[in-house]
C-alpha cells in the first residue's frame, strides 16, 4: 500500500481510505490504520452487533467507525453516515 499516505483526520479523508483500502481483507484494513494511527475495537453491548471501533489519528482527530465491506460507517450520536468515494 501506499506508504507516503498520510492520515490526518479519517473522516475527512474517508473516500481516499476507501479507494486505498477497496478489495483489501478486513484484517488488511485493520492493519493498514492502526500503521496510521491507534485502533481499539468498542465492547459490544449485544452479542450481534457490528464490531465497531474507536480511531485516533496521529494529529489527535478522533472518530467511531465500521465496516460495511468497503465502506467506512461512521458512528455519531444518533446517527452513522458513509462518506462517497465515487468521482
Amino acid at each position: 500500500m501506499n506508504s507516503t499516505f498520510r492520515l490526518v483526520d479519517l473522516v475527512s479523508q474517508a473516500a481516499a481510505v476507501q479507494s486505498l483500502l477497496r478489495g483489501k481483507s478486513i484484517d488488511e484494513k485493520l492493519a493498514w490504520l492502526t500503521a496510521n494511527g491507534t485502533l481499539a475495537p468498542k465492547p459490544r453491548a449485544h452479542p450481534d452487533e457490528r464490531q465497531t471501533y474507536w480511531y485516533e489519528t496521529p494529529l489527535g482527530s478522533t472518530c467511531a467507525f465500521f465496516w460495511e465491506e468497503d465502506t467506512l460507517v461512521f458512528v455519531g450520536n444518533h446517527t452513522t453516515f458513509v462518506v462517497s468515494d465515487d468521482a
